[in-house]
C-alpha cells in the first residue's frame, strides 16, 4: 500500500495507529490509518476514503482518517483521537 500511495498521492504520509500499532489487535480488529496528502484538497470524506481504499487488499477492514497537510496540523491540536494516537502511531510512508 505504501508504494502505491507514494505513486498516486504526492507527498503522502501514512500512519498506522490503534490496536495494530500497539500490538494488542484481535482477529476481528480493523486497521486504523491516518493518510495525509495535498491530493485530498477539494475531495469529500467519501472520495478520500474511496481513493485510499482502492490501494488496500479487499478483505481488510479499515478505518481511514484522510487529511490535507493543513487539516492534519489542525486535527493534531484538536482531535482527542489523534492526540492519543500520536503517542504510539507508526509512520509507514
Amino acid at each position: 500500500m505504501a508504494a502505491q500511495a507514494r505513486e498516486e498521492l504526492e507527498d503522502v504520509e501514512i500512519y498506522l495507529f490503534g490496536s495494530y500499532a500497539r500490538g494488542d489487535w484481535l482477529l476481528d480488529s480493523d486497521v486504523d490509518l491516518v493518510v495525509v496528502s495535498p491530493k485530498f484538497e477539494g475531495l469529500s470524506i467519501g472520495e478520500r476514503y474511496a481513493l485510499v481504499r482502492r490501494m488496500l487488499p479487499g478483505r481488510i477492514s479499515v478505518e481511514v482518517l484522510a487529511y490535507t497537510p493543513e487539516e492534519f496540523e489542525q486535527a493534531k491540536r484538536r482531535s482527542v483521537i489523534l492526540k492519543d494516537a500520536s503517542k504510539y502511531w507508526v509512520r509507514i510512508a
